[in-house]
Parts: C-alpha cells; sequence; structure tokens
C-alpha cells in the first residue's frame, strides 16, 4: 500500500476530470484507491455498475468498511481546476475522516 500523497497522486487526473468515481480505503498503515466509471441511468437516477466492478468495490468493503467513494464533480474534493497532490491528499483524509461518501451506502 501507498502513502496518502503517492495515492493521491495515482488519482489526480481522475479526480479533476470528475468522470470517473474513486473508491478510496484504508489497508493497515497504507491507502488505496480504485477507479470505476459507472453508468448512469436516467430513468432510475442513478449509477449502474457492473459485475466486475460489484466485485471488486465489494472486495474494497472487506479491506476497509469505512472506504470513501468520491467523485471530482459530485462530491467535495475542492476545485477540479486548482486541484493538487496536496489539495486532493487533504480533501480525501478530511472525506474519510468525517465519514462522508460512504461506498458501503453508495453499492
Amino acid at each position: 500500500m501507498a502513502s496518502l500523497r503517492e495515492t493521491a497522486q495515482r488519482v489526480l487526473q481522475e479526480a479533476r476530470d470528475g468522470i470517473a468515481w474513486i473508491a478510496f480505503y484504508k489497508e493497515g498503515r497504507g491507502w488505496g484507491a480504485e477507479c470505476f466509471w459507472p453508468e448512469y441511468h436516467d430513468k432510475s437516477n442513478d449509477f449502474c455498475h457492473d459485475k466486475d466492478d460489484l466485485a471488486e468495490l465489494r472486495d474494497i468493503l472487506k479491506a476497509d468498511r469505512n472506504a470513501i467513494f468520491v467523485n471530482g464533480y459530485y462530491t467535495n474534493l475542492g476545485s477540479t481546476l486548482e486541484m493538487t497532490r496536496e489539495s486532493l491528499a487533504d480533501a480525501l483524509r478530511w472525506q474519510y475522516e468525517n465519514q462522508f461518501n460512504l461506498l458501503r451506502e453508495a453499492i
């Protein structure tokens, strides 16, 4: 597992783009993040994940029940135009510590 800053750097572009949803979690002393691109369905007004993504999201929840699921556009990660590795790391830590946008509530 990587440090918080390394993990933020790895998903920085996806967070700036505001399209991917990022599952952010802690394992031991390290941090992990995986990006997902669910489909939005107008009829249900909800995002849908394919089977493989759902399996991976459930594995993340097994590793960390407090994992969060965030997006640069929909959730409060800061300005996507001014986002840096440091600002994203701070936003991810804030979201995680305050338990906003819990992954277990999103799937």
